[in-house]
């Protein structure tokens, strides 16, 4: 019982009767298993008027579109579009994105959820950027700032009554990264640290990107008035998911054995996705939530060299995404007090 007790995270509520999704529209990104697929389940129980998904291969969002409408606890008619989105491909994430403008005209709530987890080296054929780097952080944070401009516009058009959310999937394991007790130097590009594949650690590779993207947020958060576009992250915790699938067979196999002692169902770990988008409020902006409270950063974030680094990653970020699409540089430039 002692052992169990203290391999036990701790419970998530269930989420709040009152939060309703109706007249809203929601995007989630890896809507096809695990977290996604549980949130998009919450968001119809809670009358999601709405709801978009994204996968890597359209068949694969249509046979998930069937089996959430098909799902008995969904009575209402929602509706739900499909799109493909490859956040291995920046090409993709900005034809996506323009795509969801053409096509969409209006988005209250950006859940982005989808990730990898990777214990070796892999380089995205599309970027030539490692993988994990590519697909957590990057393709993550230039999406943030091409959806920007619809998430404002749709609070504006709603005269500011409640803001629109953009949430990314986070990890309190951005503590265990290799660059906290290892600063990047000055002399070197986060970019170029993070595809030095000599340099490189492959069990902290997830932990690196997550580091990434909780110094986006906190960044990012300080470019946008959460009066119009509340910005935040989260922790859903060890959760039972298949984020592992591309481990070697031995390396699955412990990790089920930890997932089954450990690990949170994908319908309760989607519990703080959803929380996030709805429950959370202004309090939220900038931070990362954990069982719907607010984790406090650790004291290296706000030291001076977790400071340069927030700077440096929000500059390098910008100027990729104007590289690649330039309607990023309006959402990054535009500075709200």
């Amino acid at each position: 019982m002692l052992a169990q007790m203290l391999f036990m995270q701790p419970p998530v509520p269930a989420l709040p009767t009152s939060l309703n999704f109706h007249g809203k529209t929601v995007l989630v990104t890896g809507a096809n298993s695990g977290l996604g697929r549980a949130a998009c389940l919450h968001y119809l129980q809670r009358n999601v008027s709405t709801l978009i998904i994204t996968v890597r291969r359209a068949s694969e969002g249509e046979a998930v579109k069937a089996e959430l409408l098909a799902h008995p606890d969904v009575k209402n008619e929602p509706k739900i579009l499909v799109f493909e989105l490859d956040l291995s491909s920046h090409s993709s994430v900005i034809a996506f994105a323009s795509k969801l403008r053409a096509e969409v005209d209006c988005l209250h709530i950006a859940l982005l959820n989808a990730g990898v987890f990777l214990l070796d080296w892999k380089v995205s054929p599309h970027t030539q950027n490692e993988m994990t780097f590519q697909v957590n952080y990057l393709s993550n944070a230039i999406l943030s700032l091409l959806l920007l401009p619809l998430l404002r516009a749709t609070a504006e058009a709603n005269s500011l009554l409640a803001p629109s959310y953009l949430s990314i999937v986070a990890s309190q394991k951005y503590n265990e990264s290799r660059y906290i007790a290892n600063p990047i130097p000055e002399s070197t590009t986060i970019f170029d640290a993070f595809n030095d594949e000599k340099g490189s650690q492959p069990w902290l590779l997830y932990a690196d990107s997550k580091l990434l993207v909780r110094l986006f947020v906190k960044e990012l958060a300080k470019h946008v008035d959460p009066s119009t576009v509340i910005i935040n992250c989260m922790c859903p915790g060890m959760v039972k998911t298949n984020l592992a699938r591309n481990l070697s067979f031995p390396l699955r196999l412990a990790g089920r054995l930890v997932l089954s002692v450990r690990a949170r169902s994908p319908e309760v770990g989607s519990r703080v996705l959803v929380n996030a988008t709805g429950g959370a409020g202004k309090e939220s902006h900038g931070e990362m939530l954990v069982v719907y409270q607010v984790l406090p950063v650790i004291p290296w974030i706000e030291s001076k060299e977790g400071e340069r680094m927030q700077t440096s990653l929000w500059r390098e970020t910008v100027e990729e995404a104007e590289k690649n699409a330039s309607e990023a540089s309006v959402a990054a430039s535009s500075k709200v007090s």
